[in-house]
């Protein structure tokens, strides 16, 4: 299952916030029609692996990146001024990153 830093998961509570999204929906990290990587607010779905925080969906991970993911940290990192570079998807690390409480 991809590791969650504290960073990620505070933008996934935020954007599902301004968002609007109900309380049983989370961010979905799910393939695109190119094959790339993309986020949608979505419910989960029979076979996902699902991220939870204060026992509220924030990342949906699609059953079938589930396992390719496996290795993968998602962040958030910090901006140095006004803009975001947005998520990063990098490798596990022997040096453990900062994650999220709440994985089920």
């Amino acid at each position: 299952m991809v590791q969650l830093t504290e960073r990620a998961s505070t933008e996934l509570r935020r954007l599902l916030t301004d968002h609007f999204a109900r309380p049983q929906q989370g961010v979905r990290l799910r393939l695109n029609q190119a094959g790339g990587l993309a986020m949608t607010i979505d419910v989960p779905h029979s076979g996902d692996s699902i991220i939870r925080r204060n026992n509220m969906p924030v990342l949906i991970v699609d059953g079938r990146l589930a396992a390719r993911l496996a290795q993968r940290v998602l962040d958030f990192p910090a901006t140095s001024g006004a803009h975001s570079s947005g998520f990063t998807l990098g490798w596990r690390s022997l040096t453990p990153y900062p994650t999220a409480e709440g994985v089920g």
